[in-house]
């Protein structure tokens, strides 16, 4: 028996989508021959609060999206549907989809659309500025649960790393980044460094992140990692 599976896609693609993704390695194994996956990404587009002369409440104004929301979209569902093939999924079992919309009502509709026989979500976490977003607004996540026609999984993002040591920290973002740009070629400066993979609960990097920016990128220069290279008398580390 086919079995049908819509993975709701954000752009970018969130940690949450991301160990979405990673999860789906278990369907694979117990399915693969009939697994069917639908990507869906769902463009925001805002309804009218008011009617306007000629048109009713929740009337979409065209238009609402600008083409690089489309791109982005498309970019994100490409990069989750090669993520699927490396876990062994066959593309063509793999459908990508844009609707444009309320993301939580376009998903359900898709859902009873397809006869999907399960939905997987992420959810955006449970940081405070987020549990502070649900009691203000209905979460994404929650109103599908409320109105989906089948089970629904919600993938919770990965708890966020505590840096321990700052320079242990940004050595190891670094080496993260590189292996999630493999084959770019990237240039560092110590101030980018510093602002680009500030820890968590950091707003803004003061003198200590900046010298330990500085200290990682030093310590993978003389590991042969990055290149350092004094343009003008400012120090760039080069992945090359």
């Amino acid at each position: 028996m086919n079995k049908h599976i819509l993975l709701g896609i954000d752009a970018p693609i969130s940690p949450a989508t991301q160990q979405a993704l990673h999860l789906m390695g278990e369907f694979v194994e117990q399915a693969a021959p009939q697994l069917h996956i639908f990507l869906l990404h769902v463009i925001p587009v805002p309804a009218l609060s008011f009617p306007a002369p000629g048109r009713y409440i929740g009337h979409v104004q065209p238009p609402l999206y600008s083409n690089e929301q489309h791109v982005q979209a498309e970019e994100a569902l490409h990069k989750a549907r090669t993520e699927l093939e490396k876990q062994g999924i066959a593309s063509g079992h793999i459908e990508m989809l844009i609707r444009l919309g309320v993301a939580a009502d376009q998903i359900v509709r898709v859902a009873k659309e397809l006869h999907v026989d399960f939905i997987v979500v992420g959810s955006r976490g449970n940081s405070v500025k987020q549990k502070i977003r649900r009691l203000i607004a209905e979460s994404t996540s929650r109103r599908i649960l409320q109105l989906a026609p089948c089970p629904v999984m919600i993938v919770n993002s990965p708890e966020a790393r505590r840096p321990g040591d700052l320079v242990t920290w940004y050595e190891e973002s670094i080496t993260h980044y590189l292996r999630e740009h493999t084959g770019d070629l990237t240039v560092f400066t110590p101030g980018e460094v510093a602002q680009m993979f500030i820890p968590p609960g950091k707003k803004a990097p003061g003198r200590k992140e900046r010298a330990a920016a500085i200290l990682a990128l030093e310590q993978m220069a003389r590991n042969g990692i990055l290149c350092r290279h004094d343009v003008k008398g400012e120090m760039r580390y080069v992945n090359d």
